[in-house]
């Protein structure tokens, strides 16, 4: 099997006065009469894919859209304040909501960098994966064909997420965008000659739901694979998401995208053959308590959690993420964001997930656990949890809601709470229109630090309010409407 090597050198090129892309050059070497023209090699290309969903070397050094993604996503919402106040700074520049250019001083551009390193490294992989069934697919055994059907699907699945995190971040939420407001644009091929312009908002959505239809199809072949890999259960799990995201604001929800949020999240729940579900007790609570040394198993186990649709394994090279969030203490100091004293007041006695904190022996600051594994320096092993059951419930939770169904919010809203430690009585008790902010607190509660917070406001139209205690002693309100929800399109 040949040794594919990846050059991670995309250059992208963008026009000052219109932000298009004007050229974006192919990730790798792979070429289709080469290492596409077969099955391992195939195999290996799409593995590399799942590698750049962490850090990326390219020809300026090594950056990572983990990292960007992460901080960009989470430290925008109000779970989180600084650990140590002073001017913006490249880890900083999205909590204080200045979207800088410059790559330097802000994850904008790394971000969007990444994005498109990781698009067009998929579109080459995608393109020798068609020329190969053309030529030679029909002569492989069924299990080799199956194998090649997998690829092209997981590779449409990692291409489909990663263009849905550059609409939330370079676009408008979803409900305010009218047809002319362009987001990014959609690159489907690995050409460098292919100059494409920005899409709107609306056809970017479109074209994600395609493809993640698609993609759902071609990995019912018979392949096995973990949860650090696509599957048609992860489609489904991200096609909720999406739709959630398209279902309108809390003023005036979409009843259709809705309702097809709440299908989706079924499909994982109830269609799964119980391959997914709520993790439980000690499998619950070892997700994200304390694994600085290694004690529950958080590198090895996620494989066999119930709980995890989609994750990267980075057991083998670690993440940087943990920077945000903690450090090990014997580095001598603390991550860059605590949690914020409005969102620790929000978990009541007895909620296990309250105790996904602990103090910083160095610094003496109350940090998350949640990243929290075999720590080493600003580093972590635990796995990236894209996608995971907690969220789904609570997404049919939500949909359900905005579209009358109590019975299934309640029902949806009841498992996750219960399964923190909580009362049932709390949820039964909810007047139903308290239901759906009850919803959205279980989501802060749950999902904390998990690259969901600031999304979960704007999407659905409400402010993102930081009171003076998380903020420096002045209260912050950022309306879904502010210009500096969208990131500004990076000049490179």
């Amino acid at each position: 099997m040949k040794k594919i090597i990846i050059f991670f050198s995309v250059v992208l090129a963008c026009s000052a006065c219109n932000k298009q892309i004007d050229g974006i050059r192919p990730l790798t070497q792979i070429d289709a009469s080469g290492q596409l023209s077969s099955v391992a090699g195939i195999q290996q290309a799409t593995a590399g894919n799942y590698t750049l969903l962490g850090s990326q070397v390219n020809g300026t050094g090594t950056t990572s859209y983990d990292l960007a993604l992460n901080d960009i996503a989470e430290t925008r919402g109000n779970n989180e304040k600084l650990a140590n106040w002073g001017t913006p700074g490249q880890l900083t520049d999205a909590f204080f909501f200045q979207n800088t250019l410059s790559p330097a001083a802000g994850y904008g551009p790394i971000i969007y960098k990444g994005a498109y390193q990781l698009i067009t490294s998929i579109n080459v992989t995608l393109e020798g994966i068609a020329s190969f069934k053309t030529s030679t697919f029909s002569s492989l055994t069924t299990a080799d064909q199956n194998s090649i059907l997998y690829a092209e699907g997981e590779n449409r699945f990692l291409r489909a997420m990663t263009y849905l995190n550059l609409v939330n971040i370079f676009g408008k939420p979803y409900y305010l965008a009218s047809g002319g407001d362009l987001a990014v644009a959609i690159k489907k091929t690995g050409s460098a000659t292919e100059i494409p312009g920005k899409s709107s908002v609306k056809d970017v959505y479109a074209y994600i739901v395609s493809e993640l239809q698609a993609a759902a199809q071609l990995m019912k072949a018979p392949v096995s694979r973990t949860n650090a890999f696509a599957s048609t259960g992860a489609c489904w799990a991200l096609l909720s998401r999406i739709y959630l995201y398209m279902g309108g604001p809390v003023a005036g929800p979409d009843p259709s995208a809705n309702q097809l949020a709440v299908t989706y999240a079924d499909s994982v729940i109830d269609q799964s053959n119980g391959l997914y579900g709520l993790a439980q007790g000690t499998t619950y609570s070892n997700m994200f308590g304390d694994d600085s040394q290694g004690q529950l198993g958080k590198s090895k186990t996620f494989s066999s959690n119930p709980e995890i649709v989609f994750c990267k394994d980075n057991s083998t090279g670690g993440t940087v993420i943990d920077i945000l969030y903690h450090f090990f203490p014997d580095a001598g100091a603390g991550g860059i964001f605590l949690p914020s004293s409005d969102l620790l007041s929000r978990y009541v006695a007895n909620d296990i997930r309250g105790t996904f904190f602990m103090i910083n022996s160095s610094t003496g600051f109350t940090e998350s656990t949640k990243w929290n594994c075999l720590n080493q320096g600003g580093g972590t092993f635990g796995p990236q949890i894209f996608l995971r059951m907690g969220e789904i419930y609570l997404n049919r939770a939500e949909a359900s809601a905005k579209i009358n169904d109590m019975t299934q919010a309640r029902e949806d809203l009841k498992a996750v709470h219960v399964r923190a430690g909580l009362p049932g009585s709390d949820i039964d008790n909810l007047a139903d229109n308290a239901v759906l902010s009850a919803v959205l607190n279980e989501r802060r509660l749950e999902l904390a630090f998990e690259g969901q917070n600031s999304f979960d406001y704007f999407r659905n139209g409400l402010p993102m309010i930081r009171t003076a205690a998380d903020f420096n002693g002045t209260a912050l309100t950022v309306q879904p409407t502010d210009a500096t929800v969208v990131f500004p399109t990076p000049n490179f």
